[in-house]
């Protein structure tokens, strides 16, 4: 849910990073049936969020081509109307201007991100990786079969 050890995504690193203890201990069902509740959890309110994000995306490719679209239409209008002010040297010229323009554009914000949500996130990553285990596959204590 929050990426913690008890999300979906610590259980399945935990497992699979002590997948010895786990197998000889033989808590595959219950590491199992964990993952699957906690998935369970995570995806109450995620089919509205992915809805909502495949919208946005959608209608952000529709802009761009819908754009693109009316560009051309524009500038085949203004060379069918008025061939003696512009020439297709012109509207291609403005053409590639114009698109490259809004490409450096929309690289340069796409690297724009939330500072606090960037930070939180690398905090749940440290946490993740600096937390010690309840299972420790390095350890000499315990039964091990040869």
């Amino acid at each position: 849910s929050d990426g913690g050890e008890n999300s979906s995504g610590g259980i399945v690193v935990e497992t699979l990073l002590n997948i010895r203890t786990v197998a000889s201990l033989t808590i595959e069902k219950m590491r199992t049936d964990e993952y699957a509740r906690c998935l369970r959890a995570e995806t109450a309110g995620s089919l509205k969020t992915n809805l909502l994000k495949g919208m946005a995306s959608g209608f952000g490719q529709f802009s761009q081509l819908w754009g693109m679209a009316l560009m051309f239409w524009w500038g085949g209008w203004l060379l069918a109307n008025h061939s003696d002010k512009f020439s297709f040297r012109d509207f291609m010229v403005s053409m590639f201007a114009l698109m490259f323009a809004l490409s450096g554009m929309a690289a340069a914000t796409s690297g724009t991100v939330d500072k606090n949500k960037a930070s939180a996130a690398a905090d749940r990553i440290f946490t993740l990786i600096d937390r010690e285990s309840a299972i420790d596959s390095l350890s000499d204590e315990g039964k091990k079969s040869l």
